[in-house]
Order: structure tokens, then sequence, then C-alpha cells
């Protein structure tokens, strides 16, 4: 983590970045096979959750400071799916 700590990160944002690391990890797999559903934290993921999840988790790390350009780079190169499901790159 870099020193560039925002003022506007709460306990709550913090906490909800903890819970989707959690997520991204459960769920990962779905990057590489998109066709799976997984079941976690009492719900079943598809590949679009991943992608709507893996948006938030940035918005969230950048927020606390961390590097997110190799999540930039993935987004820019899979921009395409990305718009397919409705999402797009809003922070």
């Amino acid at each position: 983590m870099t020193s560039k700590h925002h003022d506007a990160v709460t306990p709550e944002l913090t906490a909800e970045l903890r819970y989707l690391h959690r997520i991204m990890q459960a769920i990962d797999i779905l990057a590489e096979h998109p066709e799976l559903t997984v079941l976690a934290y009492g719900k079943v993921w598809r590949f679009s959750d991943m992608l709507r999840t893996s948006m938030r988790y940035a918005y969230l790390a950048q927020l606390h400071g961390f590097d997110v350009e190799p999540f930039r780079r993935w987004y820019n190169r899979e921009a395409d799916t990305f718009s397919r499901y409705g999402i797009s790159w809003q922070y």
C-alpha cells in the first residue's frame, strides 16, 4: 500500500475491500472458465458477477492507495467483454 491513503476511506469501505478480496479469491476461476458457476458466500456467481465484482474491487483498491494499473491494462484488453455485460470503467 502506498502513502496515498485517501481521506474518504471509511472503515466500512475497508471492510468491503477485504470482503471483495475473499470473493475474488473464491471466484477467480471464472476468469479462465466463464462457462462455470461458483457457489461461494451463499451466492451463485457467474462470469458477469466476477466482472462487476472486479470493477468494484479495483475502485476500492485505488481508493485505498493501491496500484490498479494491472487491472486497468486487463480492462483495456478486455473492454469488449466488459461492454457486452454493460460494465464500464467509471472510476
